[in-house]
Parts: C-alpha cells; sequence; structure tokens
C-alpha cells in the first residue's frame, strides 16, 4: 500500500471521528473543520513513523493537543471532552492538562460502539432504529415517541424489548467491554 493509499484509507475511517470530537469538545463547526484538517496534514507528515495498529490512537492524541491549542488561543475554557466537565482539566504551569486521557479514549470508543450497534440495528429493522433513536438518543419519553411513530405505548415496548435483545444478542460482550 502506497503511502497516499495508507493517507486516504486512514483518512475515510476516522475523520468522522475525529470531526465528533472536536465539536463535541469546542462546539464550533468551523474551528471543527480546520482542526481536523490540522490533524490530517500533521498525520500525512508522520505517517512513516505511525505504525497501523496505533492510528486510532495517534489521531486522538493529536487531536486532543490541537483542540487544548485551539482553547488554549481562544482563551475558552468550555468542555473538553464528551460529557467531561472542565473540572476534570486542570492548568498547570499555564497550560491545559488532562486528568487522564483513558477517560478520553474509553469515551470515544463507547461511542464508536454506539454508532457501530446503531448502523446494524438500522440495516436490520428501520422500526428498531427509530425507536432506539427517539428513546436513546433524542430522549423523549415513551408516549413522545410512540405518538410520532403512530404506535401504542404497548407495541413501543414490545419492539424496544426486541431491539434489546438483538443488540444484546450481537453485541452484548463487546458492549460491557467499552
Amino acid at each position: 500500500m502506497t503511502r497516499d493509499e495508507r493517507f486516504e484509507a486512514c483518512f475515510l475511517k476516522y475523520k468522522n471521528l475525529v470531526m465528533r470530537f472536536v465539536i463535541d469538545a469546542t462546539g464550533d463547526y468551523q474551528a471543527a473543520q480546520e482542526i481536523c484538517q490540522q490533524v490530517f496534514v500533521r498525520y500525512y507528515e508522520y505517517i512513516d513513523r505511525v505504525s497501523p495498529d496505533f492510528e486510532k490512537a495517534w489521531l486522538i492524541r493529536c487531536t486532543q493537543n490541537a483542540v487544548i491549542d485551539y482553547l488554549r488561543k481562544n482563551k475558552r475554557r468550555k468542555e473538553l471532552f464528551l460529557e467531561t466537565p472542565i473540572g476534570e482539566v486542570r492548568e498547570v504551569n499555564g497550560a491545559l492538562q488532562e486528568k487522564s486521557i483513558a477517560i478520553c479514549e474509553e469515551k470515544m470508543n463507547h461511542r464508536e460502539l454506539l454508532g457501530k450497534i446503531l448502523a446494524e440495528v438500522r440495516k436490520v429493522n428501520e422500526q428498531w432504529y427509530e425507536i432506539l433513536m427517539l428513546l436513546c438518543v433524542e430522549q423523549c419519553t415513551y408516549e413522545e415517541t410512540a405518538q410520532r411513530l403512530g404506535i401504542s405505548v404497548m407495541v413501543l415496548r414490545a419492539r424496544l424489548y426486541r431491539a434489546r435483545s438483538y443488540v444484546r444478542k450481537h453485541y452484548g460482550a463487546e458492549y460491557r467491554e467499552s
């Protein structure tokens, strides 16, 4: 595989992950595009030094550093990581430092797994997907979800049970690991 082919494969595989990470950290789509571009330019520069087995970890670390730099430059103290309040980031000698990269990686892996599960559920049964999206992602109530889908709450509960059973059967062990 050539250098350009490897870069393209990595970019296509991880660009959404990097974008989601930055958007969640900054809340700014344009900044996310700029930072994503910076991260992948840097990856291209160091592609020969990055083992294919560690591409994802390298990109996450590089993205974290770019976000910290962005926030420092803009003097903005927002949440740096998914559901991780600024309290979990401390300032030492004028530099932001994260308490634990493991927390961030765990949350990113968890989010990636959820995306994978939802994509699979959508392929298997569109109704299950809609129910999971409304209940779990949009956090609608059972009544709101049933009304939006034009079904009774009892039918909703039955479909939800089947969807959860499918997810447990196919992703139970993998979900518990994350």
